[in-house]
């Protein structure tokens, strides 16, 4: 039934000339093979832990977000009603491919860096 769901949400998309948002997975553990256009939020009873999903920038590199209160850097995860995920505040590589991006909705909004 999830992949009938998909692919009306595919098609939809594709039809409306829309951007199609990252699917959010939750999990308790992080698969070996992380795939793209996925976000997956581990946690487990109401605690979450991190958020992980590739660079959507292409260079498939692993981006850790964590969720947990007492960490430092750490993010904010809303979902909204059609099961998207909203990640607050951006994300941004300091390292190798250095992309800069909100994540509002499942979509991934690039930011544009100041010039060095």
């Amino acid at each position: 039934m999830k992949k009938l769901y998909y692919a009306v949400r595919v098609l939809r998309h594709w039809l409306l000339r829309k951007p199609l948002p990252i699917w959010t997975v939750w999990v308790t553990d992080l698969p070996d093979q992380l795939h793209s256009r996925r976000i997956y939020v581990a946690g487990e009873d109401g605690y979450l832990w991190y958020a992980a999903m590739l660079c959507p920038c292409g260079c498939s590199a692993t981006l850790y977000m964590s969720l947990m209160p007492e960490g430092r850097p750490r993010w904010q995860v809303t979902e909204a009603q059609d099961g998207t995920i909203t990640l607050d505040p951006s994300v941004w590589r300091t390292i190798e491919c250095k992309s800069h991006f909100f994540l509002q909705k499942g979509l991934v909004e690039w930011c544009q860096s100041p010039r060095q």
